[in-house]
């Protein structure tokens, strides 16, 4: 989700209901061992800016040169009434929370995030955000400081995951820069549940090596034996020239030098035919297959297109946008 909305308090509420500009829904969550707590984040409530930093060191560039910082956020709640003991923070995977600014002209900002680290207990959370030069929440959250406070509410989405005990499953996750922040905790969850004996296959598509978000994680999931990963860099650079082109083969020391151990990376786009080969050669008919898009507009568009075509729309498959 990567659309910011202005509006009047008078004219939405902010909840992310379906009335919403967002046109998102509103859903409370829950779980056994939680029973009888209340979600702090149910109704707007002030979060301390705990740590900020870049999320990876360097200062990035979008296309037409302007610069733009992505950066890591650690919030946690700020105060709490009498009974502070009766509150959770219940975000669950796949989630996103809302961020409300107040404006001197009266409207407010809202601008949804999808946090890829949870504290349920502590009522603590992480988001990484991309910082746009002309993004009216990007200004406000780049003046923010350690200690200050922010307004969110949540959660809002749809997503929903059942746990694969019985029958075979092939999970594909396919992700767009910073948007990969939304499927961390759902890969995480999958992978930690020892009884889920689904495959995930997860494509995260990058502008280059340098905008790659979250590779520690992916290194980290490739150690599960049900899970398999590929990077895929649409505009790899070569800095030092050692391919004698201005696009890099992948062959020279330099970019070998900037791979981990076993790292799967592609020096092009995801193509339809890539996701036909993935697709096929991960089970047989039959198999259920969920695909978990998460990207601007048009990448989930696109891809969801092309899924379509390739599965027929069949039942055993489900398409999940982010």
């Amino acid at each position: 989700m990567d659309q910011t909305a202005l509006i009047s308090e008078s004219e939405c509420c902010g909840n992310g209901c379906v009335n919403c500009v967002l046109n998102v829904g509103f859903r409370r969550t829950y779980s056994d061992n939680l029973e009888g707590k209340q979600n702090v984040i149910s109704e707007y409530r002030k979060f301390r800016l705990s740590s900020k930093y870049p999320h990876n060191p360097m200062g990035r560039e979008d296309d037409n040169g302007n610069g733009v910082e992505v950066i890591e956020l650690h919030f946690c709640v700020s105060y709490l009434p009498d009974g502070a003991e009766d509150f959770a923070l219940m975000i669950p995977a796949g989630y996103h929370v809302m961020m409300r600014q107040h404006l001197a002209t009266g409207l407010v900002c809202l601008r949804p995030y999808s946090p890829f680290w949870v504290d349920t207990l502590a009522m603590e959370f992480k988001i990484i955000v991309n910082l746009a030069p002309c993004g009216q929440m990007s200004r406000f959250i780049k003046e923010l400081k350690v200690g200050d406070f922010v307004e969110f509410r949540g959660p809002i989405g749809a997503y929903e995951y059942f746990s694969n005990t019985k029958t075979e499953r092939n999970i594909f996750i396919i992700t767009q820069g910073v948007a990969i922040a939304a499927t961390i905790r759902i890969v995480k969850d999958i992978l930690d549940n020892e009884e889920d004996f689904s495959h995930v296959f997860q494509v995260a598509c990058y502008k280059d090596i340098d905008h790659a978000f979250f590779r520690d994680a992916i290194r980290d999931f490739n150690k599960y034996w049900n899970y398999k990963s590929h990077i895929y860099l649409a505009h790899q650079k070569c800095l030092h020239r050692m391919c004698k082109t201005a696009e890099c083969t992948g062959e020279c020391t330099w970019f070998q030098k900037k791979l981990w151990y076993k790292e799967t990376v592609h020096l092009r786009r995801f193509s339809d035919s890539e996701l036909r080969d993935i697709s096929n050669g991960s089970g047989g008919n039959g198999t259920e297959s969920v695909f978990i898009i998460a990207g601007s507009k048009n990448f989930q568009e696109s891809f969801t297109n092309d899924i379509k075509k390739l599965t027929l729309e069949s039942s055993n498959t489900k398409i999940v946008l982010l």
